[in-house]
């Protein structure tokens, strides 16, 4: 083992690694490269995503949905990862040539362990930026600054919910799918693959209306 990856991190004790015995040079090449491999050293071989508006609609709604699954961490990580690191030259999430895709998926594991997870943690500071303060309330729930981040998500299913709620979870990216096509299922493709700088400003627009509509219906009561 010359490095530690997504192939291998489960099987790694870093702890054994520090205790390891040097005899030769051969030894302290390996164990340097390996701890070499635990920093992050910036994304180079592919292209990381630094800004959301530059990401199609349905590649945020794979991101989200993985992001949101009860999966253990490790699993999370390696699942999201050839999501996060495109192929360079890739203008939007193209993912149909499966040949290629499981190409791009095997170089992605081979990546080192810390610029993967330094990755990761950069795309959850620009998402949490991007939903919880840019677009505040406008996928999920209003974010106060004094809230838990584990309440970013918004899309568990509580054994509390009323079944208007579960079918709102349930069905919520397909909602959104359709709201953006207008209600018209042969265009559910072309809302995917527009750009999210086109979709989250109509959805904030769409948000903001329906705030308004709820608030004069609300005075009309009174």
């Amino acid at each position: 083992m010359d490095k530690i990856t997504l192939r291998n991190v489960n099987e790694v004790n870093l702890k054994d690694i520090e205790l390891q015995e040097v005899t030769s040079l051969d030894d302290a090449i390996k164990k340097n490269a390996i701890k070499k491999s635990l920093q992050d050293n910036g994304i180079t071989d592919f292209k990381e995503i630094t800004d959301m508006n530059q990401i199609s609609f349905g590649h945020f709604i794979v991101l989200e949905k993985i992001l949101n699954a009860e999966i253990e961490f490790e699993i999370k990580v390696k699942t999201i990862a050839p999501f996060l690191l495109r192929p360079l030259g890739e203008e939007k999430l193209n993912n149909s040539d499966i040949e290629k895709e499981n190409t791009h998926k095997e170089k992605v594991y081979d990546e080192p362990i810390g610029n993967i997870y330094g990755a990761f943690n950069r795309f959850l500071e620009l998402r949490k930026v991007y939903l919880f303060k840019t677009y505040n309330g406008v996928v999920y729930g209003t974010l106060n600054e004094d809230e838990d981040d584990d309440e970013e998500e918004g899309t568990d299913v509580g054994s509390t919910q009323s079944a208007r709620e579960f079918h709102s979870k349930k069905f919520f990216w397909n909602s959104m799918i359709s709201l953006i096509a207008n209600g018209d299922i042969f265009r559910f493709n072309e809302a995917v693959d527009l750009m999210m700088h086109v979709v989250m400003p109509f959805l904030a627009e769409k948000r903001s209306l329906e705030i308004i509509e709820n608030l004069e219906a609300k005075q009309r009561r009174l």
